[in-house]
């Protein structure tokens, strides 16, 4: 008990201390400004943006009408691609430590894939119009092969939840549950992870192919969007195990694909506002129509940044009592202790941020869509 105390004090302890640190920083926003100009390498000049031509300063692009039902739409359907291609790599290269990340990704997976379809009829305004969708097949265009994409991973995630269902006598011991637990699930995992990495990137891709200046600078928004999908999948998955005490070793795994995932978005990221350049500015600008305070404080700093780094010091604690110590009683205590205060934070921090990834992005195309000149320079850069 008393390790306990001291573990939980000592993760509260850093985390009053870099709130205290990040309140500090952001009692101003000149470091916005410092970061957004050092992230895309684009200085704004006022004066001179001012002397470039518009039509009477109107709008030249027309004002995108996605609302809330896309951006829970792109979280959810990241959510339901990364926790099924988690799941996947635990049931082809898993060991039995890797069963418990096995049935949650797959069952969160269906969860989380469950409303995209409801979220896709609510903003089309009418049912019928997702089926004419389905009419046609077109490589080339990205909604449709998006949608394409959406049902046939739903084949997928659908039955090899029901398979693991089976497999945990969920469904019974009747002939039919007995016939899906023989299905081969390992087969339908290479498929169906080649379709989860489509799912969760084609909605950046399908961002870089409008007229959005935002959004079409940089082709690297697929990547990104992928990313986030891994981190914010592994973050949920970890979250779920850490609240049933599941092993130790299958979490560690999580936190380390985690690690590694955070660092990929992170870069991707970089790389993303730095192709972006003066586009960027209505996401990480701090401007009255800019949406830089929300982007660097709880996508950057507080969903990226900061999990990032407290993964890091939970890696390098936990290698240290490994080297240190032997598993004792003591040692063991205090390694539960960590991982159940410091890794449902981490957990909730990625989640949080992944979500104002895609809200932020898509609020900040519709700020985009309204600045004429940065339109018009957009198409003249790009000729």
């Amino acid at each position: 008990m008393r390790l306990e105390r001291h573990s939980f004090s000592t993760w509260l302890a850093t985390g009053q201390a870099l709130a205290q640190r990040l309140g500090q920083i952001s009692s101003g926003n000149g470091w916005m400004e410092r970061l957004a100009a050092l992230s895309t390498g684009y200085h704004p000049d006022p004066e001179r943006e001012q002397q470039e031509p518009t039509y009477y300063d109107y709008p030249a692009l027309k004002e995108p009408v996605w609302r809330w039902e896309i951006v829970w739409y792109f979280f959810l359907g990241g959510l339901a691609a990364g926790c099924y291609f988690i799941a996947s790599l635990a049931a082809l290269f898993g060991n039995a430590e890797d069963r418990a990340t096995r049935r949650t990704g797959y069952y969160l997976s269906l969860l989380a894939l469950l409303p995209c379809p409801l979220l896709l009829i609510k903003d089309l305004g009418r049912p019928e119009r997702f089926l004419n969708m389905l009419r046609m097949f077109k490589v080339r265009s990205p909604m449709s092969m998006g949608v394409w994409c959406l049902v046939s991973f739903s084949f997928f995630s659908g039955l090899s939840a029901l398979i693991q269902a089976a497999r945990d006598q969920w469904l019974g011991r009747w002939w039919g549950a007995r016939w899906l637990a023989r299905l081969p699930q390992r087969l339908l995992a290479l498929p169906g992870m080649v379709l989860a990495l489509f799912l969760g990137g084609y909605t950046g891709v399908l961002l870089a192919t409008t007229s959005i200046p935002l959004w079409s600078r940089s082709k690297m928004l697929g990547a990104v969007f992928i990313s986030s999908a891994i981190s914010t999948s592994s973050a949920l998955i970890a979250l779920v195990l850490r609240l049933s005490a599941a092993p130790a070793a299958a979490l560690h795994k999580l936190e380390r694909l985690e690690w590694g995932a955070l660092l990929s978005e992170l870069l991707a990221l970089l790389a993303f506002l730095r192709g972006s350049g003066r586009a960027a500015r209505a996401l990480v600008g701090s401007g009255p129509a800019e949406h830089g305070p929300r982007f660097w404080r709880l996508v950057a700093i507080g969903g990226l940044l900061l999990p990032w780094l407290l993964q890091t010091r939970l890696l390098l604690t936990r290698r240290a009592h490994g080297e240190a110590a032997t598993a004792g009683a003591a040692t063991q205590q205090s390694e539960r202790s960590r991982v159940r205060f410091g890794g449902l934070l981490l957990s909730l921090l990625v989640l949080i941020g992944g979500y104002f990834l895609r809200r932020t992005i898509i609020e900040a195309g519709h700020s985009s869509s309204r600045d004429a000149r940065t339109t018009l320079w957009h198409a003249r850069a790009a000729r």
